[in-house]
């Protein structure tokens, strides 16, 4: 009888034990697993690398998003080749153009050149249209990513050049996949057309605050080598730019 208890007493002893064993293994394994995580990413944090378009971390999914400059270039690559053109660059512009807005935008684009007949007249009278992208403003901290952009075409035909069209634009940019067509993994969607009322930046109201001053300042020294007393302005600020048309 003593045998047999002493048999259910190891018994139990040993399974314990190897419950135990089991349950340590677990947590060995847990611990292993989270400490290996957690150097795969201190590593991929610290590891950078260098491109053409910026430098970023060399972890894969990590991903900060689309930055600032890429969606930039985006508005920027498709104004320039969406409006600017001649009779030989026109359909290679547009084909360059087209993938970077959605259907409806690109469609809605397209027929306006058809029912103006830009390339028509493009033939007809050897003209050209330049493009200068003047200002892009977006916001980066909502999703879908909004802005608006502004720019001033000139058309030239022949040796003549005509006095530049300023033109705005409203648009939003949505996440989409990377391809050749389209490598900056953004896709412009909403756009429409604006009056042109761009924003003053804080750097242009500095220019004309010192342009001011300056102006100031010559008019007081040649009213002092005159002899003619001039009276002190009252400080000016440039007045506020009115916000775009919505």
């Amino acid at each position: 009888m003593n045998s047999v208890q002493d048999l259910n007493k190891t018994f139990i002893t040993m399974r314990t034990m190897a419950l135990s064993a089991l349950a340590l293994l677990g947590v060995v394994t847990v611990a292993s697993g989270a400490l290996l995580y957690r150097a795969y990413e201190s590593t991929g944090q610290r590891v950078y690398v260098v491109s053409d378009t910026g430098s970023f971390s060399a972890q894969i999914g990590r991903s900060a998003g689309h930055t600032p400059f890429e969606a930039r270039n985006l508005v920027k690559t498709f104004l320039l080749t969406m409006f600017g053109h001649d009779q030989y660059s026109f359909k290679h512009n547009l084909d360059a153009g087209l993938p970077l807005i959605e259907e409806r935008g690109g469609r809605f684009l397209f027929e306006s050149f058809q029912r103006g007949q830009v390339l028509q007249n493009y033939i007809r009278y050897g003209a050209r249209q330049a493009v200068t992208v003047d200002s892009i403003h977006l916001d980066m901290n909502h999703r879908p990513i909004t802005g608006r952009a502004y720019i001033k075409q000139t058309v030239f035909i022949g040796d003549q050049q005509s006095q530049s069209k300023p033109l705005g634009a409203k648009f939003a940019l949505v996440e989409t996949d990377r391809s050749d067509a389209n490598p900056f993994g953004l896709l412009i969607t909403d756009f429409d057309f604006i009056a042109y009322n761009p924003p003053v930046s804080q750097e242009e109201k500095d220019q004309l605050r010192d342009q001011e001053q300056a102006r100031q300042r010559k008019l007081r020294e040649e009213a002092e080598a005159a002899g003619v007393p001039l009276p002190q302005p009252a400080p000016t600020t440039p007045a506020p730019a009115a916000q775009p048309a919505q």
